[in-house]
C-alpha cells in the first residue's frame, strides 16, 4: 500500500471517529442538563462548542493521517496508536477550547490572570479530560481497528 492511501484511510476513519466522540459528548451534556438542548443557549456556550468542534475535526484530520501511516505502513499496534491519538485529540482540544472563554470573558478588569486561567482554561481542561478520558481511549481503539481492517 502507498503511504498516501494509508494516510487517506486514516483521515476518513478519524473524521468518523471524531463524529462519534462529538455525539458522545453531546449526549453526556444533554443528560447532565436534564435532557434539554437549552443549556447551549442559556449558558452562551454555542461559540465555544463550534470552535471546539472545529479544533476537534482539525486534530482528527491531522492525527488520522499519522495513525493511518503508523498502522498500515509501519505496522504498529492499532489499539495503542488509536488510543494514543484519541487521547491526544481530547486533551489538545480541551486545552485550546478553554482559551475561547478566556479571551471572551476572562480578561475582565476585576479578575487576575491566574484566576481567569483557572476558571476558563484549567477547570474545563480538568473536567473534559476526566470525563472524556475513557470514551476517548475506547473510541480511539475502535478507530485503530477500523484503520487496520481497511487494508
Amino acid at each position: 500500500m502507498k503511504p498516501e492511501t494509508a494516510k487517506n484511510i486514516g483521515i476518513k476513519k478519524a473524521l468518523q471517529s471524531a463524529t462519534i466522540g462529538i455525539l458522545i459528548a453531546l449526549l453526556f451534556m444533554i443528560l447532565l442538563a436534564g435532557g434539554s438542548f437549552q443549556w447551549m443557549f442559556d449558558w452562551n456556550y454555542w461559540i465555544n462548542i463550534l470552535i471546539g468542534i472545529g479544533i476537534f475535526y482539525g486534530l482528527a484530520y491531522w492525527f488520522g493521517k499519522n495513525a493511518g501511516y503508523e498502522i498500515l505502513i509501519k505496522k504498529k499496534d492499532s489499539d495503542k496508536v488509536g488510543a494514543k491519538y484519541g487521547f491526544l485529540t481530547l486533551i489538545i482540544t480541551a486545552f485550546l477550547v478553554g482559551w475561547t472563554g478566556f479571551v471572551q470573558e476572562g480578561m475582565e478588569p476585576y479578575d487576575t490572570f491566574w484566576d481567569s486561567f483557572e476558571d476558563y482554561i484549567f477547570k474545563p481542561f480538568y473536567w473534559i479530560t476526566l470525563i472524556g478520558f475513557l470514551p476517548a481511549i475506547l473510541v480511539g481503539i475502535v478507530f485503530g481497528k477500523w484503520i487496520k481492517k481497511s487494508k
